[in-house]
């Protein structure tokens, strides 16, 4: 995947914000019983002997996991985001998995619980923002639209950085990404490593890393803030992808904003497609 590829990965995905609704990632109280435990039945070479509990920690409660809409989803708590937990979530559920692959030949002696219809895995650890604010996605449309109709228009630059940062906050459309990208044969090593970061070390934030990339070898890994102004957020959670997963190579951040705004890599403003590359 090269890095127009990359930059244009909400394409494939629905943004944060509708995720948030539809998965409450915020909200684990309102989890439906029903959507608690996966239906075995649908994963293809699962013994139907094989209990989703058993996976986790008999020491402990175990996190809510939904499966809907293509989305596997761990909900983690204070109670629940212990490192068995973990391994456990990470290693029945795996981003390598590729329908027309199988299963990771790595790991095959590992029951994979990954349908072929799985789009994104993704865990949530709870938020420590008290943003309250609805995000205005049409209205943020509108008004970049009013925007670019008058950008280079007697040599005014109506579609800058700043103004864009202005209109994200002014609708409160500011979820954002860390993006990291790699292969097949390195993605569950990682995703682990990310999971365990999120949930352990920060205890706090979302994340989601892609499933059955079109049978292409590459995945990728997107770690949330709920605030692109929070600066030092941002800038914190990037230092410890650095150090406590050990991502050293350069990696964008993309506002989710800019998704919806239509600003992808070789759009017609010669906008960034990503916020920062660090």
């Amino acid at each position: 995947m090269d890095m127009g590829e990359a930059m244009d990965i909400d394409e494939m995905s629905p943004a944060l914000m509708r995720q948030l609704g539809r998965l409450r990632l915020n909200d684990a109280n309102h989890i439906s019983t029903r959507e608690e435990r996966p239906r075995l039945e649908d994963h293809r070479g699962v013994e139907q002997s094989q209990s989703v509990d058993s996976i986790f920690s008999p020491s402990s409660p175990a996190p809510h996991i939904t499966t809907t809409d293509g989305w596997i989803t761990a909900h983690f708590n204070q109670s629940t985001a212990t490192l068995p937990n973990v391994e456990g979530f990470t290693r029945y559920w795996r981003p390598s998995f590729s329908p027309n692959h199988g299963q990771n030949q790595s790991q095959s002696s590992t029951v994979n619980f990954v349908l072929p219809t799985t789009q994104w895995i993704a865990i949530n650890r709870g938020s420590s923002s008290s943003l309250s604010s609805t995000p205005r996605i049409p209205e943020l449309k509108a008004a970049f639209d009013a925007l670019a109709s008058r950008h280079r228009i007697n040599g005014h630059l109506t579609l800058t950085v700043s103004t864009l940062d202005e209109l994200a906050y002014q609708y409160h459309v500011l979820s954002g990404k860390w993006m990291i990208f790699a292969n097949r044969d390195t993605i569950d090593a990682l995703w682990r490593d990310v999971v365990q970061m999120v949930c352990m070390y920060r205890k706090r934030g979302t994340a989601k890393v892609s499933v059955n990339e079109d049978d292409r070898d590459n995945r990728v890994i997107c770690v949330y803030v709920e605030n692109f102004a929070d600066v030092e957020e941002v800038r914190g959670l990037r230092e410890d992808l650095r150090t406590v997963v050990g991502v050293k190579k350069k990696i964008p951040f993309k506002m989710d904003a800019y998704t919806h705004m239509g600003i992808y890599t070789g759009n017609q403003w010669g906008i960034p497609p990503t916020r920062w590359f660090e």
